[in-house]
């Protein structure tokens, strides 16, 4: 770079040169100083945080809603739970359609990418696979997440003892392939070569739905429902975590205070309905997913009307005001990362001040195991929601799915919102919150959990009856 030499006799540099070093200073600022410009967290928020700190899009509907006075009525009925449905759990197939495991007739190997609940479904359908096929299942190998950067194997999420005991009548299942150390030259011409020259190759990779949910024979449906809701339980210390987190949420230390002074005052019949209970919020709000949902965040309205946006912090806050939580409700945040960090969910923490998540419930010793593989952070938030009194989710997505599945299963409440009505909700804003409570309340009377048959091509993991359940 050439400078230039001003009257005095010192060099600088002239307007294109100081428009490239300060083009050079926005690029390496960051990679030098990566707290400033990082996503927020509520140990150490930004020293920007007021540059990316979104301003609340629904003012109209925010304010009426800090206010909003909940009736005894009125909250008993939210945290009541889910009467019998008339279903009932059908895994035991009659005698006749269940075939104990044979002379297997080789071995499955499956590669499985994708998040958590991408790959319980991969699961799933490869022990089904090996049934169809009389063959024995290798432990699946779990991909590296190109996303999330987590290596964590079969063995470091869910219980691999237990996972092979509840399927022995099943399939039979092995941890590895059994293959000789130093194996000589005749072995591999006596075993290898044959397969290699018969089929060139055998592998199934990436094993994501690759097993269709039609016409299949019924103990093949019932085995994968097996799988899913019986065999792939939790390694130990990610259960022992989730339920340290469950405990805390149900009985906060500050909890016999309140109840002390609650006496003395009379007791808040109010927040008596929801003592001891948390709902669980799956907030799926981070940067990859909100970059390719192609919304703008309040500013496509098209995409909006359609119910193809995400909903934003604020505007699941007002979706579950108007369903009427309120700012005594011990809320759960199930989350990888949301984009904004505190900032952006600042307006939810408004509306609920009592709102919780690992960091703030578990010390960071209690952390260690999981802290930075994500699949086992999600692995706890997914424990956590299946022992929530309710669980909503801000959009559609493979843990929303699975959760709503897995909890229609146990006949547990779970919001499902109505993205089209609430995209066409937030536009108009001249709605006042009396009109938009009535809409969301009445829009959300069949969508708390009430069973729903599975459709053609639907997931039975999504949709579990009839396949996975029977009629009581």
């Amino acid at each position: 770079m050439k400078l230039h030499k001003d009257y005095y006799g010192y060099y600088y540099p002239n307007q294109s040169q100081r428009a490239a070093l300060a083009g050079l200073l926005v690029v390496l600022f960051p990679a030098f100083f990566p707290n400033l410009f990082g996503p927020l967290g509520r140990a150490s928020p930004s020293i920007f945080s007021e540059w990316n700190a979104p301003k609340a899009r629904h003012l109209h509907l925010l304010n009426p809603a800090l206010l909003l006075q909940s009736s005894v009525e009125q909250q008993s009925k939210l945290w009541s739970p889910l009467p019998n449905q008339g279903w009932k759990h059908c895994l035991e197939e009659p005698k006749s359609l269940s075939l104990t495991p044979k002379g297997s007739t080789g071995y499955i190997q499956v590669f499985l990418d994708g998040g958590l609940n991408q790959q319980k479904m991969g699961i799933c359908d490869a022990v089904a696979v090996a049934k169809i096929l009389n063959a024995t299942l290798v432990v699946p190998h779990l991909e590296v997440n190109p996303v999330w950067q987590d290596s964590s194997s079969f063995e470091e999420i869910f219980d691999l003892d237990h996972f092979i005991e509840v399927l022995r009548d099943e399939v039979s299942i092995v941890k590895d392939l059994p293959t000789p150390v130093q194996a000589s030259s005749d072995w591999y011409l006596e075993n290898a070569l044959p397969i290699l020259q018969r089929y060139g190759v055998a592998a199934i990779s990436p094993f994501s739905h690759r097993l269709t949910f039609e016409n299949l024979p019924k103990n093949i449906q019932l085995l994968r429902c097996k799988v899913n809701f019986q065999a792939l339980a939790f390694v130990p210390h990610i259960r022992e975590l989730g339920e340290t987190l469950v405990n805390r949420l149900r009985y906060p230390p500050n909890r016999n205070q309140d109840a002390a002074s609650d006496s003395q005052d009379g007791t808040n019949e109010i927040e008596k309905q929801g003592a001891g209970k948390f709902v669980v919020l799956h907030l799926r709000f981070d940067k990859d997913m909100a970059a390719h949902s192609a919304c703008d965040f309040g500013g496509d309205e098209e995409l909006r009307n359609q119910g193809r946006c995400p909903l934003t912090p604020e505007e699941i806050g007002l979706l579950l005001a108007a369903l009427g939580f309120n700012n005594s409700t011990r809320l759960y945040l199930a989350s990888h990362k949301v984009y904004g960090g505190e900032a952006r969910i600042s307006t939810l923490r408004r509306l609920f001040p009592l709102m919780e998540d690992k960091k703030s419930l578990a010390s960071a010793e209690e952390r260690a195991k999981v802290e930075g593989k994500a699949s086992l952070l999600a692995a706890v938030d997914y424990y956590v929601s299946m022992q929530s009194d309710i669980f909503i989710s801000a959009s559609p997505g493979n843990m929303h799915n699975a959760l709503v599945g897995h909890r229609a299963y146990m006949n547990l409440k779970t919001i499902r919102p109505s993205m089209s009505l609430l995209g066409k909700l937030f536009v108009n804003k001249s709605m006042e919150w009396s009109e938009f409570q009535h809409a969301v309340l009445d829009g959300h009377k069949s969508r708390q959990g009430q069973i729903r048959s599975r459709k053609e091509k639907q997931s039975i993991y999504t949709y579990p009856a009839p396949d996975c359940m029977c009629q009581a």
